[in-house]
């Protein structure tokens, strides 16, 4: 399958994108590659596949189970920065004031 230059520059209008001549050319040729991958894709014969889920398969969830715990020596090891015992971390939010 073939796409056109006129479809890209529209598509990259649409996504506001402002594409270089060399840009266009090169998507124009690049979503022509992948249309001709999907058009073969679709001639696959997919008739002898058994679907895996559908709406009407419940979802199987297991039991939540701690397997260790762990000492607050053992994480805190691992922070870069501890204080009192927390993990302290940069100031993420600004005060109202200001």
């Amino acid at each position: 399958m073939t796409i056109s230059q006129e479809t890209v520059q529209h598509v990259a209008k649409l996504a506001r994108l402002e594409l270089t001549p060399e840009e266009s050319e090169r998507y124009t040729q690049d979503l022509g590659k992948i249309l001709t991958l999907v058009e073969e894709l679709n001639q696959v014969d997919l008739s002898q596949i058994e679907l895996g889920m559908d709406a009407s398969t419940p979802t199987v969830f297991r039991a939540d189970q701690a397997v260790r715990e762990f000492s607050r020596e053992e994480l805190m090891a691992n922070a870069p920065h501890e204080e009192d015992g927390f993990f302290r971390v940069p100031k993420i939010l600004g005060d109202s004031a200001g």
